[in-house]
Order: C-alpha cells, then sequence, then structure tokens
C-alpha cells in the first residue's frame, strides 16, 4: 500500500497507542506531536480563510490526517507565511505589569487575567477536487455515509479507530466535505523520519458563520501524553473593522478572549495578506482534552471592543522584597534583644 500523510485541522481516531494531532484527524503509529496549536480564521463576506501549521515528529509511511470543511474550497490549499504567525502573536500579546506583594501577589510569584477554530470513488464517496501543496498531494471528498467514507479511507490507505467513526458520522450528517493530505510520492521514498511544522498552509471555503473543527481533533483513543491530554489553541481571527470575532459562550471557562483590536496599515504587510488596514484582528484560546464529545467550538461576531489581557509578572527589581525581608530580619533581631535585656534584669534584681 502506498505511503501516506494525510494533514489537517480537527482529529478523529488513531490507531492504538498513537499521540494525537492538535489539529486534524491523524492516522498512524509512533507520531510524536506538541498539542500547542496556531490557527488564522479570516471571516469575510461569508468566505473564510483557515491557516494553519501542525508540527509533527514521525515516520513519513506511517501517518495521515484528514480535515473537515463545510463546502467545496473557494480557494485550493496552498502556502501561506510564517510571519503572519509571527506578526499575530506579537500584536496581541498580553500587557505585562510589573507587581510586588503589596499588590497581593507575593514576591517571586505570578499570575494572568483574560477576558471572559475530478473523479469518483465507490460507495458513495467522490473526489471533488484535488491537488498539491508543497510536498502534500491532497483531495476533497464529498460522502454521503459516513459508511462510504469510511470505506474510501480503507481503500486508500488511512486506518483509523473505530472511535472515529462517530465523529466522521457527525461530519457527514451535516453535509460536510473531508481534506486528505497525504505525502507526494518520492518526497520521503525510504520512508524517512520528518520532524518540522507541515505549512503554514491556507485554504478558503464558503461559511455564513466562521467554524474551527474542533469535535474532528477531540475524538478517538485515549492518548499518553505528559500534559493530562489538554490541547490549547489560539485563535487568531481577522475580520471586517466593524466585527470582531469571538465565542458564543462566553460563560465557559476554557475559551478566552486575550486581545481584540485595529489593525494598522504599517502591519497589513507582514500579514502574508490576509488583512487590510482597519481589519480587526482577535486572540483566542481555547483548551480542552482528547477524548471529549463535545460539538465545534461556536464562534460568533460581536460589536467590536478595543481589549489586551493584563499578564502579572514579578518585579525585575527585588528592592521591595529585600527590604520586606530586611525588615522581617529586623524585627527578628529587636525581639531577640528585647529578651535578653529583660532577662538580664530579672537576674539583676534577684541577685540584689
Amino acid at each position: 500500500m502506498k505511503r501516506v500523510l494525510a494533514l489537517a485541522a480537527g482529529f478523529a481516531g488513531l490507531l492504538a497507542a498513537a499521540p494525537a494531532f492538535p489539529c486534524g484527524a491523524p492516522f498512524g503509529t509512533g507520531i510524536q506531536v506538541s498539542p500547542q496549536q496556531d490557527i488564522i480564521v479570516v471571516w469575510k463576506d461569508n468566505v473564510e480563510t483557515y491557516v494553519f501549521q501542525p508540527t509533527f515528529c514521525g515516520t513519513a509511511s506511517n501517518f495521515g490526517l484528514i480535515l473537515p470543511v463545510p463546502s467545496m474550497l473557494t480557494q485550493n490549499p496552498a502556502l501561506s507565511d510564517e510571519q503572519a504567525f509571527t506578526t499575530a502573536i506579537a500584536l496581541s500579546e498580553p500587557k505585562k505589569v510589573e507587581v510586588s506583594s503589596s499588590s497581593g501577589i507575593g514576591c517571586g510569584s505570578g499570575s494572568s487575567a483574560g477576558g471572559n477554530q475530478k473523479g469518483a470513488a465507490d460507495n458513495g464517496t467522490s473526489v471533488v477536487a484535488s491537488g498539491r501543496v508543497g510536498f502534500l498531494d491532497w483531495v476533497q471528498l464529498k460522502a454521503e455515509t459516513e459508511a462510504s467514507f469510511t470505506d474510501w479511507l480503507t481503500a486508500n490507505g488511512y486506518p483509523y479507530s473505530t472511535t472515529a467513526s462517530n465523529v466522521f458520522s457527525y461530519y457527514v450528517q451535516q453535509g460536510w466535505y473531508f481534506l486528505a493530505f497525504k505525502i507526494s510520492q518520492g518526497v520521503a521514498p525510504d520512508g524517512g523520519t520528518l520532524c518540522n511544522a507541515l505549512g503554514p498552509i491556507a485554504l478558503s471555503f464558503s461559511s455564513s458563520t466562521p467554524v474551527v473543527p474542533s469535535r474532528m481533533a477531540s475524538a478517538g483513543a485515549t492518548i499518553a501524553s505528559s500534559n493530562g491530554n489538554q490541547f490549547a489553541w489560539r485563535i487568531f481571527g481577522i475580520t471586517h473593522g466593524d466585527v470582531q470575532l469571538g465565542f458564543s459562550d462566553t460563560a465557559n471557562g476554557n475559551q478566552v478572549l486575550g486581545y481584540s483590536g485595529a489593525i494598522k496599515a504599517s502591519d497589513v504587510s507582514f500579514l502574508a495578506g490576509l488583512a487590510e488596514a482597519g481589519d480587526r484582528l482577535t486572540r483566542l484560546t481555547l483548551t480542552f482534552y482528547y477524548g471529549s464529545t463535545d460539538s465545534d467550538v461556536g464562534l460568533t461576531l460581536a460589536t467590536p471592543v478595543d481589549y489586551r489581557a493584563i499578564e502579572y509578572v514579578p518585579s525585575t527589581s527585588d528592592s521591595f522584597c529585600s527590604m520586606a525581608k530586611t525588615t522581617t530580619s529586623g524585627n527578628h533581631f529587636l525581639l531577640a534583644l528585647f529578651g535578653l535585656i529583660l532577662a538580664g534584669l530579672v537576674y539583676w534584681r534577684r541577685w540584689r
């Protein structure tokens, strides 16, 4: 069977013992991936451009990935610029505030505060588009049933666990499409080990609301990881200036707004053609656990309000803490001295 690498944003099932991929449905064994993922979601005029940069380590012949999208692509997958992510991160960094024990934080401690992602196949699955981006081949599929989709995966070398079937069914019932990426033949003919970021990759599709297929990433068998199977995604939203991207469930503590602000003309050239002057940039953080059965993260469009989270950091000066320690030590000395004087007076009185 041909070697395959599938790549995307939202997972489903893995083979037993395969670690989870933070932005897609990974398939294969012996893959090491990071639970952190950055995603840029550009939503304008009912078209979403989805930019992601999954990072993995594994043998090129042993893994795969699937991405569900709600409609046919309006822009085929293409390589984007890493600078778009570094710029979005820099623009939305929290405000750093130095604190000391007088602020109720304490010397040497810290905390943070924030606000409240053509041809046909047998059995009812059709290949509606295909192409190549970087060293990856991709196809877009339309499945009429969950069974026809899993049959296609089996026929084309994408192993999956039975746990993933319910998630596949979830997207099939919504009428969504699936994107499957695999490594192009000849890139790693010996099945060598790769360890790098795949992308960034940008693609566009029609959508009446912004979407991040997080349900795909929350399914599958239990994985072993040092972080307790918890994933943290940063979603950077870019919209027209009259709205901002946000979470629809503002009461969910796992969904946090970290930044919202207008994009300046001087920053546009660093965002890989994804933004114009006056557009609004938002920074959202989503955390969830592998194995969750929650639906896709709920995103909405809200009235724009400038906001930047505050991150409290220990003071760079030790003067206050040093003074506090000195004062405490001085008090202890005075108490000890007073005790000696009192004892001396008592002894002197008895001697007389």
